[in-house]
């Protein structure tokens, strides 16, 4: 196993830098591992994946989108069902939490563009900045605000035309954009 090069913790991902070089703590790698092992056809959103975008953060679990309910699996190896969308990693107790559209109230057309823009790191999938940023419009907390500014500071491309948001979420971003460019906080 390589050694991560903890110096690429400190600057925004120019994309040199994997998912596990984005993870602060070991634990969480070992249960992404596990995770991608068993059960393998979703697509890393929340802190994790935003910290492969960004700099780096503390984050104590892991987010999966699956498409639809039925995706998502009753038993995973490795794992132990602690609620009806959360999972405990059997050897490090890291919690991985399912998101699906039908739990959380999001379009089903919204998740399959999740689903087509995201990129690979590590084996695993990981929502692109703009879909991180179109999912965050959503809930829409202090947050996923300071998340969405971090995510346009980065210099990353967040191309929203083709996720299915409302006239409102696009103004929302714009507000945020400007905000970003203006070095100003949400």
């Amino acid at each position: 196993m390589r050694l991560r090069d903890f110096t690429k913790m400190h600057i925004n991902n120019d994309g040199k830098r994997s998912l596990f070089e984005s993870v602060m703590a070991p634990e969480l790698i070992a249960a992404l591992r596990d995770w991608q092992t068993a059960a393998p056809n979703g697509v890393l959103i929340g802190g994790l994946a935003l910290s492969y975008h960004v700099r780096p953060r503390m984050t104590q679990d892991l987010d999966f989108l699956y498409l639809h309910e039925r995706d998502v699996p009753t038993k995973v190896p490795g794992f132990k069902r602690i609620r009806p969308h959360s999972f405990q990693h059997d050897k490090t107790h890291v919690e991985v939490e399912i998101i699906t559209p039908e739990f959380v109230n999001i379009p089903v057309d919204l998740v399959e563009r999740v689903f087509s823009t995201a990129t690979i790191s590590n084996g695993i999938r990981v929502a692109s900045a703009a879909a991180l940023t179109a999912l965050k419009l959503f809930r829409l907390s202090l947050q996923d605000k300071a998340d969405i500014v971090a995510l346009i500071k980065s210099d990353r491309i967040v191309d929203l035309t083709s996720f299915p948001l409302s006239p409102q979420q696009l103004s929302v971003f714009s507000e945020l954009e400007t905000i970003a460019q203006s070095d100003q906080h949400p």
